[in-house]
């Protein structure tokens, strides 16, 4: 259902009028008005509604989807978002451990996993952690992770990594280990069942899944680290693969 919105337009004042309409929009998402995920108006509504060409109108709202408080889903039109949203590098996807709040979905063990164990070196039989969490932003989630620890690098971790909310912090200073380099390869897919479940999307939303490898000064990849983040709530300044930071 498309939301009304009290929009007034002042033609003759000195402010642009998408800012105008930028900043009526804004206040009525402020001010609860507008909710997370109610739909806006089309670009053609409020061109016929106020007499006004399409351009002044897409830029008003590209200049919200800039600011985080609407996206766009093609085919489907315009929609409020109070959840947190991130415009970024790949890189910066570690950051949000600083603003987050991690929350441990389970905490087990594999002995052969397709995805992880040809880049962990690993033969099928040997044992490595396998521990997934959600990390939230104003109690919506940003982010999926799923981390893989060998068993031969990293014993009894499951008795620590529930009490550190800083993971490089736990391989660095509880394992001691020197990390020489994180490479980051990353694609756009859709969303499944279990990605749309546990980061509130829908089903075949756009999502990214991003997979991390961490390199000691011997190195060893010691741990893997699959992402997946929500193609609606997060956007990459550039996508490069195989990043080194």
């Amino acid at each position: 259902m498309i939301q009304v919105i009290p929009i007034y337009i002042d033609k003759f004042s000195k402010v642009p009028i998408y800012k105008q309409i930028t900043k009526a929009i804004e206040n009525a998402i402020y001010s609860n008005q507008l909710r997370h995920l109610d739909k806006l108006p089309t670009e053609k509504d409020l061109c016929d509604l106020f007499g006004l060409s399409r351009s002044v109108i897409r830029r008003a709202y590209e200049d919200l989807i800039k600011k985080g408080l609407v996206i766009s889903k093609q085919g489907y039109g315009s929609f409020v978002n109070r959840r947190y949203h991130f415009n970024g590098t790949v890189k910066d996807i570690f950051n949000f451990g600083n603003q987050a709040k991690k929350e441990v979905v389970v905490i087990g063990s594999v002995d052969y996993r397709k995805q992880v164990y040809p880049i962990l070196g690993l033969q099928k039989g040997e044992m490595t952690y396998d521990i997934s969490y959600r990390l939230l932003i104003g109690n919506y989630p940003i982010s999926l992770q799923r981390i893989y620890f060998p068993y031969k690098y990293f014993q009894n971790i499951e008795k620590k990594v529930d009490l550190t909310d800083n993971l490089f912090s736990l391989i660095t200073n509880d394992y001691k280990y020197q990390i020489s380099g994180i490479y980051t390869d990353i694609i756009a897919s859709e969303a499944g069942n279990v990605e749309a479940l546990l980061l509130g999307i829908e089903i075949k939303d756009k999502i990214y899944f991003a997979t991390t490898r961490v390199v000691d000064i011997e190195n060893r990849i010691i741990a893997v680290i699959l992402h997946a983040l929500p193609g609606d709530y997060v956007k990459f300044e550039e996508v490069i693969e195989n990043e080194k930071y």
